[in-house]
């Protein structure tokens, strides 16, 4: 199994508006080696996704309280909802 990639310290301070962005950066290459090395071991890439997010979630919950992580998931499904309706809306521009 491959080396998972190093996770580069956070390069924003607590409190920045982007620091969430920030994180993700530096997470997504890690998160995206563990993906692969479980999709290469014989788990669906659907079973990978819907563990990852169980256990991101309990996490989250742990942390917050579950109230909070509702509201959270919400926010970013509408989000997510109105990214892709406004994408798909100016691509008829392009």
């Amino acid at each position: 199994m491959a080396a998972i990639p190093p996770i580069e310290p956070p390069l924003l301070s607590e409190g920045s508006p982007d620091r969430a962005v920030n994180c993700e950066v530096a997470l997504e290459p890690a998160f995206r080696a563990l993906v692969k090395a479980s999709v290469l071991k014989g788990w669906s890439a659907q079973e990978v996704a819907e563990t990852l997010l169980k256990l991101a979630t309990e996490h989250a919950e742990t942390i917050m309280g579950r109230q909070r992580v509702a509201v959270r998931l919400y926010r970013w499904r509408v989000g997510s909802l109105v990214d892709m309706y406004v994408s798909q809306f100016l691509g008829k521009f392009r």
